[in-house]
């Protein structure tokens, strides 16, 4: 296994059993240009030590997040996410989430906007589609 075995590609991502598609949703989106997938990981490399490191802006800060290599697994397949080949950068940055929450059971359920907001440091937003019927479409075409 290795944190990235070839290109980084949003066909990458296998959500598992935690119900947290809205983290893994801008992980396909971060996907689309691989370097912002690899820029987060400060170690891209396994060690003897099994030890890694990621950064994610949280709350406007950058945090270091070190981890270690182990997932929970059920019948030797890792639990939650699942990556789409023998690589672990998907496994590795939803373990850093998870971790900078307090756990993977609080990262279950959130709002997408957040995470693009942590992943990146750049601001991010909710758009309430109800309340904001007219002039949607020229947002969007603006954001594009």
């Amino acid at each position: 296994m290795a944190v990235f075995a070839d290109d980084v590609t949003p066909s990458d991502i296998k959500q598992g059993l935690l119900g947290d598609c809205y983290f893994l949703s801008i992980l396909s989106a971060l996907a689309e240009v691989p370097d912002r997938i690899t820029k987060l990981f400060l170690t891209d490399r396994l060690n003897e030590y099994g030890i890694l490191a990621v950064h994610i802006w949280k709350n406007g800060e950058r945090k270091e997040v070190v981890m270690d290599d182990y997932f929970p697994c059920e019948n030797g397949e890792p639990c939650f996410s699942k990556a789409n080949g023998n690589e672990l950068w998907v496994l590795m940055l939803e373990k850093a989430w998870a971790k900078l929450h307090g756990s993977y059971e609080r990262i279950e359920a959130g709002h997408a906007h957040n995470v693009m907001n942590d992943l990146t440091g750049a601001p991010s937003f909710d758009v309430d589609m109800e309340e904001e019927k007219e002039g949607l479409f020229d947002r969007l075409c603006a954001a594009d």
